[in-house]
């Protein structure tokens, strides 16, 4: 398996042919693809099943043939029944993790922990998946349950120090309060054998990326908000080639992988709904993120008129009115998506959870009905623009402090239930 990957060994004994996992895998790290396809043959996966359509999907996926591979998961997936050992879910998460299906690697890991609750494997499982999401407390709680279940076992050593680590923040450095049990964890592992370079989780480029992102789309927020007509072309025009880049990143991703969009789409659908059904701090937590997306709407549309007028360039009264229905429309497909995404049955309990969706509802209405009445005025002061400008801002600020307040102090109570 590559080095940042689960270090969960997939090659057990199958009931059948007992040694030719072993081989399979010698074979594969000596890069001789077809002599472990040649054992890997239609008899062997007939006679062994879900296992055997696992480890030709194992081989297929090491081979960067994405498309077959999960198509040979799918398949051990269909024939899986009810009772089907934790094993072949757990072989199913390690080739889904090796195919950058984190998701699709999730709902297999929760069926492996179903299937055997008491096992380290599932817990190992569900650990790497949970970090490789970003899930972070979700990753080092499995790696704590298969460390209780199996303190001797390295795989279950080597999970918890990956999940500690990847706590480490910008500087590199693990939080003072996992760094005793970090170190504890370490040496263990290395102690039971494991090898050093599988202790430490790489640095995932995502969030980096996404704050980098987030600036990148400040700045250009900032030249359309003080700039004149042509910075708003220009930034305009640059926020909408990012859009582009994003939608051909997405689209090589699919020819890549074989997977669509939609369907990927789909299958990260599934599993949020499936976790929040059996954990209410989640959709309390999601019900706290909706809110706070809110105001953003508002903010680049009549906060953009309202900054404007500041400025002294008020916009006529038919743009301020197609700025204004423009963001209010977009806070109303936005509730919108809350039932398509979640559910009918949590979209009720997201949307009432605190009265926070009320809370932005009114204020988006009040900006925005004050900002056309401004407009229709014709003669508004700068001083008034200037408050409203305010206003929109201190909404923003405001909701998204609430926001940032609220949903800590809800995961912080998650963690401790984990």
């Amino acid at each position: 398996m590559p080095d940042d990957d689960a270090p969960l060994d997939p090659f057990d004994p199958l009931p059948d042919d007992a040694g030719s996992g072993e081989r399979v895998h010698a074979l594969v790290g000596q890069g001789r693809f077809a002599e472990a396809h040649a054992l890997v043959s239609d008899a062997f996966v007939e006679r062994n099943g879900s296992a055997g359509y696992l480890l030709r999907a194992w081989v297929l996926a090491q081979e960067r043939r994405p498309v077959q591979a999960r198509e040979a998961v799918d398949w051990a997936l269909a024939l899986a029944g009810p009772a089907e050992t934790a094993d072949v879910f757990v072989l199913a998460g390690v080739v889904l993790l090796a195919l950058d299906e984190a998701h699709a690697a999730l709902t297999v890991a929760l069926r492996a922990y179903g299937a055997d609750p008491d096992g380290w494997e599932p817990s190992v499982l569900l650990s790497d998946v949970y970090r490789r999401l970003g899930r972070l407390p979700d990753a080092v709680a499995a790696a704590r349950r298969a460390v209780a279940t199996a303190p001797r076992e390295s795989e279950a050593q080597v999970a918890l120090a990956r999940s500690l680590s990847a706590s480490r923040g910008l500087t590199g450095r693990i939080p003072r309060r996992h760094r005793a049990e970090h170190a504890t964890a370490v040496r263990s592992a290395l102690e039971l054998g494991a090898d050093p370079r599988h202790l430490t989780a790489p640095r995932g480029g995502m969030v980096i990326g996404g704050v980098g992102l987030a600036l990148f789309w400040g700045t250009q927020l900032y030249r359309i908000e003080t700039g004149g007509a042509w910075q708003l072309i220009a930034g305009g025009a640059v926020l909408a080639l990012t859009f582009v880049i994003i939608a051909f990143v997405v689209r090589a991703g699919t020819r890549r992988s074989g997977i669509t969009a939609r369907a990927r789409l789909r299958g990260i659908q599934a599993t949020t709904r499936t976790e929040m059904a059996v954990d209410d701090w989640l959709w309390r937590i999601s019900a706290v993120h909706v809110s706070a997306s809110l105001p953003l709407p508002v903010l680049l549309t009549t906060g953009l008129v309202a900054d404007r007028g500041w400025h002294g360039h008020p916009w006529p009264l038919w743009a301020a009115a197609l700025a204004a229905l423009t963001g209010l429309a977009a806070v109303l497909l936005a509730l919108a998506a809350v039932p398509w995404w979640y559910g009918a049955a949590l979209a009720r309990r997201i949307v009432h959870y605190g009265g926070l969706v009320r809370v932005h509802l009114a204020a988006a209405a009040a900006l925005s009905g004050g900002t056309m009445a401004l407009a229709a005025r014709g003669d508004a002061t700068r001083g008034q623009w200037a408050g409203l400008a305010v206003a929109h801002l201190a909404w923003v600020v405001g909701g998204w402090a609430t926001a940032l307040v609220m949903a800590g102090r809800l995961q912080a109570r998650r963690r401790q239930t984990l």
